[in-house]
């Protein structure tokens, strides 16, 4: 078994480089266009291989359910919404770019780039808050699974999520350090990234 863990589609908040963490922004036209993309990209994709999408989770976030029904429509695949799927909370920051988030908050976020792992921006939350609240929704969504019947057990799964989450679970996987993660990964709106099960389960031994 795979699970894809996809960004969701563009937002007019993406294209004007504001930081939405917790805010609920919905899709933009292109966003649109972009979640209707990853539908068709993984439709050929279990075609070819003769595979198939089992199940669909998502976010809560406006934007990352957007994506998810369109591609369950494409894919014949009911959308669960799980918590703790979203994305990460940028607290004071949220609305406003890095560069006026820097101008306004300097010592703060001198200090936050300093440990990210464990210190908070106010009233936001670390990569360990989100991590941790990441594996508690994959141990929601595997239970989920264990109770679906033998065949649609073989099928993948694909998690709708948000930047932050997928930037740091490739950064765990590919042996980076969360503080450069910014740097080294890039997670494209509406792009399937997959991991293997034992994949997932080794980066949860590493927290």
């Amino acid at each position: 078994m795979r699970i894809f863990l996809a960004r969701h589609g563009e937002t007019d908040w993406n294209v004007e480089r504001r930081i939405q963490g917790s805010t609920d922004i919905p899709l933009n036209e292109n966003g649109i266009r972009q979640a209707h993309s990853l539908s068709s990209y993984l439709d050929r994709l279990f075609h070819a291989e003769g595979g198939f999408l089992s199940s669909i989770f998502t976010s809560p976030l406006m934007r990352a359910k957007e994506t998810a029904e369109i591609v369950g429509r494409r894919l014949g695949v009911e959308v669960e919404t799980v918590p703790g799927l979203e994305e990460m909370n940028f607290g004071i920051c949220e609305g406003k770019t890095w560069i006026e988030s820097k101008s306004l908050y300097p010592k703060e976020l001198e200090e936050w780039e300093q440990n990210k792992r464990y210190r908070r921006i106010s009233g936001g939350e670390s990569y360990q808050d989100v991590l941790n609240r990441f594996f508690s929704a994959y141990s929601l969504i595997k239970k989920k699974r264990s109770a679906l019947d033998a065949d649609a057990q073989k099928g993948d799964i694909l998690i709708i999520t948000h930047g932050a989450v997928i930037m740091l679970l490739l950064s765990l996987r590919d042996g980076y350090a969360m503080s450069d993660s910014f740097i080294r990964v890039r997670v494209e709106n509406a792009r399937a990234y997959a991991f293997k099960e034992e994949e997932i389960e080794a980066i949860r031994t590493m927290l």
